[in-house]
């Protein structure tokens, strides 16, 4: 490795750090000169509040309960999200049906997909619902993108030399395509979390971090919100890391 090269890794760890610690230094200067807790609640009064929810046993309900949720809808938007890409691909009349279908739910408003959740399932559905809505779109997107862009000239060789199917979905379609589906997925699974505390917040889910986080706003307690806040930051910071680190392995073992 080069000199440069060591010099651009040591930046690529130290400048992040160094941006984490520049906002901690603002948030710590605007408390003290706000001067109300309620409002700008201290860095410490925030981590006692995490510690505090860290030892309670409805903590952990509720963050498996938001995490079940966040999976549940992450999944069923993935295995949609493949199974009707692959029919697209396979029959091309149904990209054209499924265009304005796709077309609708991307850009419908969030809060009108949330509320009509709330109309047509219980609070413990419609989170799974309001992040399907928006995570389906975006991975059926991903995963179109990707099988276009499978190389035609590699395809056409693996046809000519009589490469079996397998061989080739093993050896050339899941290689070409990996590193866009991962790209996908990175954006997607962070964004899933967030949408299933947001629909948790406005339909009251009981025992769930939303519902926890609407509590400590009603009772003006904001470290504990931002003790919650900190935890789902965390949580899906862990999830974009996990594919960050799958896909890099993907990649490499290609």
């Amino acid at each position: 490795m080069s000199r440069k090269q060591k010099i651009y890794r040591v930046l690529d760890i130290a400048l992040p750090a160094l941006t984490v610690a520049a906002a901690i230094s603002v948030y710590a200067i605007v408390g003290k000169i706000v001067g109300i807790e309620m409002l700008v609640p201290s860095i410490k009064s925030t981590f006692e509040e995490l510690f505090c929810l860290l030892a309670n046993r409805a903590f952990y309900r509720a963050l498996t309960n938001t995490l079940a949720r966040s999976l549940t809808a992450y999944l069923l938007s993935a295995v949609s999200a493949v199974v009707f890409a692959a029919l697209t691909k396979l029959f091309r009349p149904v990209k054209s049906a499924l265009s304005p279908v796709i077309a609708l739910i991307r850009v419908m408003p969030t809060m009108s997909v949330i509320l009509l959740a709330l109309i047509w399932f219980d609070s413990y559905q419609s989170p799974v619902l309001v992040a399907y809505c928006v995570t389906f779109p975006m991975l059926y997107t991903c995963i179109c993108d990707a099988l276009d862009g499978v190389d035609k000239d590699l395809i056409e060789m693996s046809r000519a030399f009589c490469v079996d199917k397998k061989t080739q979905i093993c050896k050339l379609w899941i290689p070409q395509m990996a590193p866009n589906i991962f790209t996908g997925m990175k954006s997607s699974v962070g964004l899933n979390l967030k949408l299933v505390i947001a629909a948790e917040v406005l339909a009251q889910t009981a025992e769930s971090v939303g519902v926890n986080m609407q509590l400590a706003k009603l009772n003006l307690d904001t470290a504990e919100l931002l003790a919650w806040t900190m935890v789902a930051v965390i949580i899906g910071g862990a999830a974009e890391l996990a594919v960050s680190l799958i896909s890099r392995k993907a990649v490499k073992g290609r």
